[in-house]
């Protein structure tokens, strides 16, 4: 009767991470950053946020400093003000279209505001100049994979091995191609291999980690460590253990994970505080607690159907049925026709509510 997260978090989390990973570089607002050659993140450096101002007088004082609007672009990117970071890279570009790092900004704030085409035209235009820049092949190959364009991504990726055969960004780009196309093992050893030509490739670690945690293999457990000592306070990371600790009934551990992201990394996420309050119900039947938690869920996360309806479950195996009839209500309201809230409020209304 009950409607657990664990298996699709996992699929979910993989398609986060896919996602995450083929945007932006210099104001990547996920959780991940792919990695670029030292030149382009150095160019994608920028000032902290709250600056803007300091930015906007700077401008004044030194109009045509093509790195004063990049690293302004950046910030409004970081903002979402996609189409004012474009409208700042592209100056930066009229006063020095010979820096790569410029084109590949340009790009990435292109994806953000659904322009593709653009995005592709940019980089193209970029590498008749600098035919053998490996950022820029790179980022090209990164667009054609989130566009699910994979002959495309595989043709430029063959292009660069020749260049620089030792570049991990090859591999993990080619990991990503074979997991998109259902091929686990190839995906497993192209980041292998990425992780062996550089071996603090976090992203390679994450994603080598979710697919063992998939699997069921312990060695997922290995990956998600070493992906924590690199990035010891990445979400991502602390929150895929506690989900193989979790599907594993190593509670313990799962709850040290999920405590650690709430109290060390992120309060308002509200995954975490589900997790535990369904460790609770389900595995210790302590549905006291189970409120609770599942009430942290829905307080970060009014939308957060499932947590409704099972804070509902908690409560009418406790025996608060009117509680109960009120959650499965609210998680109606959010998913009209909840097959288990029906259910839930038919058993309330008929007078046979579950009992512990």
């Amino acid at each position: 009767m009950l409607k657990s997260n664990k298996g699709a978090a996992l699929a979910a989390a993989l398609f986060f991470f896919f996602i995450a990973a083929l945007t932006l570089t210099s104001c990547n607002t996920g959780k991940v950053k792919v990695r670029t050659s030292a030149d382009t993140q150095k160019a994608a450096a920028s000032p902290d946020s709250s600056n803007l101002l300091v930015l906007d007088k700077l401008i004044r004082d030194n109009p045509k400093s093509p790195d004063l609007f990049a690293k302004r672009a950046v910030i409004y990117a970081e903002k979402k003000n996609y189409s004012q970071a474009l409208n700042d890279i592209t100056i930066a570009l009229k006063m020095d279209s010979l820096t790569p790092a410029y084109y590949i900004s340009q790009a990435e704030y292109y994806i953000f505001n659904g322009e593709t085409n653009s995005a592709k035209k940019g980089l193209n235009l970029c590498l008749k100049k600098f035919p053998s820049n490996t950022d820029v092949l790179l980022k090209l190959a990164e667009i054609h994979l989130y566009l699910k364009e994979y002959g495309q991504a595989k043709l430029v990726l063959k292009e660069v091995i020749p260049i620089n055969d030792d570049l991990a960004q090859i591999y993990f780009l080619q990991g990503l191609i074979a997991l998109e196309n259902s091929d686990t093992l190839g995906s497993i050893r192209n980041f292998q291999v990425a992780i062996d030509k550089d071996p603090e490739y976090y992203a390679a670690y994450i994603q080598t980690g979710k697919i063992f945690s998939v699997q069921g293999n312990e060695l997922a457990v290995q990956y998600l460590k070493s992906a924590i000592d690199l990035q010891p306070k990445m979400y991502e990371a602390h929150y895929l253990l506690g989900l193989y600790y979790q599907e594993h009934s190593r509670l313990e551990e799962a709850h040290q994970e999920y405590e650690f992201i709430s109290s060390k990394i992120d309060s308002t996420q509200a995954d975490p505080y589900y997790n535990r309050g369904y460790i609770e119900m389900v595995y210790k039947r302590n549905f006291a607690e189970a409120e609770k938690w599942f009430s942290k869920a829905v307080y970060w996360n009014p939308k957060y159907a499932d947590a409704w309806y099972n804070r509902g479950f908690s409560y009418e195996l406790d025996g608060k049925l009117s509680k109960a009839k009120a959650d499965y209500q609210k998680a109606m309201e959010l998913v009209p026709n909840f097959p288990l809230a029906i259910k839930g409020l038919n058993r309330i209304e008929d007078g046979k509510p579950l009992k512990n």
